[in-house]
């Protein structure tokens, strides 16, 4: 006999936590993490009466989603979330709840939120939460620089004429106090002058990328590995046209002061300079960098560096010295 829905409406109670599989992603997620703290961040932006807003929570849960998912479309993000039950679950809305247009999602991500600098402040206490349960130790850590391009036209690109203050290149506050103490260490006259940069007219924050083949417009990131778990501890972004070797002391000052603990990390060979060695150890660093290979080194004439902690009693003073 044929079976046929009979097409009659039924009352039904349904719990959706009992729908999500235990296996799946937004479930664990939910587990692990309490996203409430983003309440208390986001309190001065909101008045204390009025009209509800939509909660704010169950917005950036439907931006976590859509990263997750790979939906980039904000129009599309609220149709997914609208239809599948485990992004309604997880986003915090009732089947029968509506949700936010597109419209008011864009409205609050562009000003509440980038007023509020939302997003590096979940990240950061996300980042802190992981130190508490020790997914993040400190141990080792591998950190580097990536170029970039910007997601715009070739012709936006302009060369733009600006105005600088020509000073000495400041890697590290420590740093710099330390070589202000030296005998003899003049601070060089305040000088302004004009540079020429190379932007995009609609993307005017970002830089000219040079750097071996790599060119053209985009953004330098530096970012920070714990090795224990593979967990981000910290991201950077500036304009492509500044150093690696310029940042990545700031890069990881300002995650000490978050709390990471930092203990050994690992850089490649574009970090091989003696301020960089020197910031390390200020900030109680270990560093494992790979020496720069000359092609006309010291070594290649005899000559080689005889450490002070080392030196066997009775040897002359001398750091460079073609006997053993």
């Amino acid at each position: 006999m044929m079976g046929r829905q009979s097409g009659q409406m039924s009352m039904l109670v349904l719990d959706f936590t009992e729908l999500i599989p235990d296996h799946h992603l937004l479930r664990k997620i939910s587990q692990a993490i309490s996203f409430d703290f983003i309440y208390e961040i986001l309190k001065p932006y909101y008045p204390a009466n009025g009209r509800p807003s939509v909660d704010p929570v169950s917005m950036f849960k439907m931006l976590l989603v859509g990263y997750l998912y790979g939906i980039k479309s904000e129009r599309r993000l609220v149709q997914e979330v609208q239809l599948n039950i485990a992004y309604r679950w997880f986003c915090g809305f009732e089947l029968a709840d509506k949700i936010p247009d597109h419209s008011t999602f864009s409205k609050t991500r562009l000003r509440k939120w980038d007023e509020s600098q939302l997003f590096q402040q979940v990240f950061l206490e996300i980042i802190r939460r992981c130190v508490k349960n020790g997914l993040i130790d400190g141990k080792e850590l591998a950190a580097d620089g990536t170029y970039l391009p910007a997601n715009v036209s070739k012709d936006s690109w302009i060369d733009t004429e600006i105005e600088t203050e020509l000073s000495m290149q400041s890697y590290l506050d420590r740093l710099d106090e330390e070589l202000s103490q030296q005998p003899g260490f003049k601070k060089p006259p305040a000088k302004m002058v004009k540079k020429c940069r190379t932007t995009s007219k609609t993307d005017p924050d970002s830089g000219c990328i040079n750097h071996g083949k790599k060119s053209g417009i985009g953004y330098l990131m530096e970012m920070t590995v714990d090795r224990k778990y593979g967990i981000i501890t910290g991201v950077d972004v500036y304009p492509a046209n500044e150093k690696e070797s310029l940042l990545v002391l700031r890069h990881l000052d300002r995650q000490i002061q978050n709390g990471i603990p930092m203990q050994n990390i690992a850089l490649d060979r574009g970090y091989d300079t003696g301020t960089v060695h020197r910031g390390l150890e200020l900030l109680g660093i270990t560093g494992y960098i790979p020496a720069i290979q000359f092609s006309n080194s010291p070594e290649k004439y005899g000559f080689y560096y005889l450490c002070p902690h080392t030196r066997f009693a009775g040897q002359k003073n001398n750091l460079y010295n073609g006997k053993g």
